[in-house]
C-alpha cells in the first residue's frame, strides 16, 4: 500500500525518488495506483478529482478547470497542501485538500504527473516565437518580458512554449484564460501564497490588467494556434500500377 511506502521514504523526498529512479518500480506503481482511484473514484468524503478535471486529467476549459495531467507532482503537491494549510484559497478545492491525508495528497499528484500532456511539448516549443511582434502583447510579454517594469518572460520559468520545466515549474500553454487571469490577480492581491522566491507575488504586482490578460489569452489559445499553423501533411500518392 501507498501509505508504508510513502512513509518509509518520507514525503518531502517521495518526489525526488519517483524522478530519479530510487523507488522499487513496484513501489511507484502502487503510489500511482493509489493515486488513479482517489482521482478517478474518490475517497470518502472526497468527491472523484475526475468530477472536475476530466478523466485523463484534461482539466475542463469551458468552466475553468484546469487540466492537471503532465504537471509537475511537486508543483501538485505544493498546490493541495496550500489549500489544506489555507495559503491557497477556493471554495471548493479547499474541503478536499483538507479532508485528504498527506500521503493521500502525495499519491493522487504522483498519478496526474505521470499522465500525457495534453499537447504536444516538442510542436509548441519549437515553435515558440523568440522575437515576435510587438503589436501582439500576449507573445511579448509572454517570450520577452516587460523590462521597462522589471517582468520577465514567461518562457524564462515557464519554458518555451510555455510547457513547463520540470517538477516546479507548470506548464501554462492550454490552460484556461479564465484561470490563468483569477491566478494572476489573486497574486496581485495577496490572496495567493508569492511561491518560491515570492517570484509570482512580485511579478504578477508589476504586471497591468491588459498585460493580464492578454498573456493569459496568448497562453490559452497557444496549443491550438500552434496545431492551425502546422503545415499540412502531403496527401498520399499511389504507385505505378
Amino acid at each position: 500500500m501507498v501509505c508504508k511506502k510513502s512513509l518509509k521514504y518520507g514525503l518531502s523526498s517521495l518526489f525526488f525518488a519517483i524522478g530519479t529512479f530510487t523507488l522499487p518500480g513496484s513501489a511507484v506503481a502502487d503510489i500511482v495506483s493509489d493515486g488513479q482511484a482517489i482521482a478517478t473514484s474518490g475517497v470518502k468524503g472526497v468527491v472523484a478529482c475526475a468530477t472536475c478535471h476530466g478523466a485523463k486529467g484534461e482539466g475542463m476549459a469551458a468552466a475553468g478547470f484546469p487540466y492537471l495531467a503532465g504537471q509537475g507532482g511537486a508543483y501538485l503537491m505544493l498546490q493541495l497542501q496550500g489549500f489544506a494549510n489555507g495559503t491557497r484559497h477556493n471554495p471548493i478545492m479547499e474541503p478536499i485538500a483538507k479532508a485528504l491525508s498527506p500521503v493521500q495528497i502525495a499519491a493522487v499528484t504522483a498519478y496526474f504527473s505521470q499522465l500525457p500532456k495534453i499537447f504536444d511539448a516538442k510542436a509548441l516549443s519549437a515553435q515558440a516565437p523568440t522575437y515576435p511582434d510587438k503589436d501582439g502583447m500576449g507573445a511579448w510579454v509572454a517570450n520577452r518580458g516587460d523590462w521597462d517594469n522589471n517582468i520577465p518572460a514567461c518562457a524564462q520559468c515557464h519554458g518555451p512554449g510555455g510547457i513547463g520545466i520540470g517538477q516546479n515549474f507548470p506548464a501554462l500553454a492550454g490552460l484556461p484564460a479564465t484561470y490563468i487571469r483569477e491566478q494572476l490577480n489573486a497574486w496581485q492581491q495577496e490572496k495567493r501564497a508569492p511561491g518560491p522566491l515570492s517570484l509570482m507575488g512580485d511579478i504578477a504586482s508589476r504586471m497591468s490588467e491588459a498585460q493580464i490578460t492578454a498573456v493569459a489569452d496568448y497562453f490559452s489559445g497557444l496549443p491550438e494556434a500552434v496545431k492551425s499553423a502546422a503545415p499540412a501533411a502531403a496527401p498520399a500518392t499511389q504507385g505505378a500500377q
